[in-house]
């Protein structure tokens, strides 16, 4: 014949000094009220009734910390009035820049050929070349967790020739789009 087995009765003999056997179950105590939800009810808890998600941030597959938006600077705009005009404006710059001037003006008063295109240099300063350190003060999280994403795949990254790994801006924003802690857009 089975025992039954009381697992009240068993966490409370975790606390005492003296080794006691599992109590069997017994009929419960009329002092003690405790209502348990069955697994249906405890699992439906974090959903609403349409069945869909309370949750306040988009869900991703990520099992490590997520990079997330400072609490300090939400009252606080993201950028200053510098970059925000340097932002607006630069779209409409970067394309003139790349289509109305050329290299042969400057090519006369250096030897030899220039190292890298106009546009070649273009995508360098549009999308620079960030250092672990770089990379993660923009995502908010430690370098060892900036490592684990990189070993992980979730991260692109590249390595210098002493092994130092380096991330493109562009790369950093597909990471942040596709496992960010972004708000829900309602």
């Amino acid at each position: 014949m089975k025992k039954d087995f009381d697992p009240l009765a068993y966490i409370e003999s975790a606390f005492l000094d003296k080794e006691v056997e599992p109590p069997l179950s017994k009929a419960p105590s009329p002092d003690l009220d405790v209502d348990l939800p069955d697994i249906g009810t405890y699992l439906a808890n974090g959903h609403d009734a349409n069945g869909k998600s309370k949750t306040k941030f988009k869900k991703t597959a990520m099992s490590a910390p997520r990079p997330r938006r400072s609490k300090a600077r939400i009252k606080e705009k993201p950028l200053d009035d510098g970059l925000q005009e340097a932002l607006e404006v630069l779209p409409k710059m970067i394309t003139f820049l790349g289509s109305f001037y050329d290299d042969s003006v400057t090519a006369n008063y250096y030897r030899g050929e220039f190292k890298e295109t106009r546009n070649e240099l273009i995508r360098r300063l549009l999308d620079p070349q960030l250092t672990l350190e770089e990379t993660s003060r923009l995502l908010g999280v430690c370098p060892a967790t900036v490592r684990r994403y990189t070993n992980r795949g979730w991260l692109v990254h590249h390595r210098t020739e002493g092994g130092q790994r380096r991330f493109k801006l562009s790369n950093i924003a597909k990471f942040v789009e596709a496992h960010g802690r972004l708000p829900e857009e309602h």
